[in-house]
């Protein structure tokens, strides 16, 4: 691997992990937004809504880029990560226990994006993205062994909720799929995506649902935790290493997603996992390094440094 490549590799990798970490922050404020007294649909329409502001300056300057895009990829894309995935995955929460939610969104998105990266593309699977994949989902099972069984109040059926983390994990995986096969700029994809998304919510959520009175203090919490991380900051970052990376690859770090946050409740809620959660975060964690073969690439790099430095004497 020559050193471009190299580092538009360990790129990817930063911006996949950044994209993980803003994920996280964003499930924990969502926690703390539905405590305080938000709903599903408030949350969503700063989600979209915030991402539109915040990247609308980015995106006017780069309006011939954004156009080039085409109309029928950014309305396919708004479909596959726009309101049906806070759609399907707020009803999943909704209806089925945390602990499905924890394997089977994350553990679909990157069945799905390997999936097609291999049956459209024709791309080879290599052996380590195979183990570390399994020891992905292997903590996964793990996180979700620790969570609390307990169900939402609800009276349908918890696989009716599976289904929806399902169809949310397919939705997110086909976004992977189709920004890697595409190469799709990050932040005009985003910017354009969040603009289509708030266009089509904020009238359903004025005229549908309505606004919660809430103080203006939690408001501006939330667009930070929605709308900056969660709509602007994650989706950007991954979008981005998905470039780098490639689909198969970027497709592991939302399997990151339950560590991470785990990770950040320790820091922010000073909350203590257990023994079982840390078992499942040094899994997952070996599964990434695994998958993205650091030693490999690590030994790579050492020889490519010797060779250079045998060249300059």
């Amino acid at each position: 691997m020559s050193e471009a490549s190299s580092a538009r590799y360990m790129q990817g990798v930063a911006l996949g992990l950044a994209a993980t970490l803003s994920w996280a922050l964003y499930n924990v404020g969502t926690a703390i937004g539905r405590a305080d007294g938000f709903s599903s649909a408030d949350l969503a329409m700063l989600r979209y809504g915030v991402a539109a502001l915040v990247l609308l300056p980015f995106l006017v300057p780069r309006l011939a880029v954004a156009r080039a895009i085409g109309w029928r990829r950014l309305l396919l894309l708004t479909a596959m990560i726009g309101p049906p995935f806070a759609l399907f995955i707020n009803a999943g929460y909704g209806i089925a226990p945390l602990s499905h939610a924890v394997v089977i969104s994350p553990g679909v998105t990157m069945l799905v994006a390997n999936a097609l990266a291999i049956l459209v593309d024709r791309r080879r699977m290599p052996l380590n993205r195979r183990i570390g994949m399994a020891l992905l989902v292997a903590g996964l099972i793990a996180i979700a062994v620790d969570q609390p069984d307990i169900r939402p109040h609800s009276d349908l059926p918890i696989w009716l909720g599976d289904l929806c983390f399902v169809a949310s994990g397919t939705l997110w995986g086909v976004f992977t799929w189709l920004v890697g096969r595409w190469h799709l700029p990050p932040v005009e994809t985003t910017g354009a995506i969040s603009i289509l998304s708030a266009l089509a919510f904020l009238p359903v959520h004025l005229f549908g649902f309505g606004v919660t009175p809430m103080p203006a203090a939690l408001w501006l919490e939330q667009a930070v935790y929605q709308g900056i991380l969660g709509g602007a900051l994650a989706i950007v970052a991954f979008a981005g290493a998905v470039v780098r990376l490639g689909t198969g690859t970027a497709a592991l770090f939302p399997a990151l997603l339950p560590p991470a946050a785990i990770l950040v409740g320790v820091v922010i809620a000073d909350s203590v996992p257990s023994l079982m959660a840390l078992s499942g975060i040094a899994l997952a964690t070996c599964g990434l390094a695994v998958s993205l073969d650091f030693r490999r690439r690590v030994r790579s790099r050492a020889g490519d440094s010797r060779a250079r430095t045998t060249d300059g004497a």
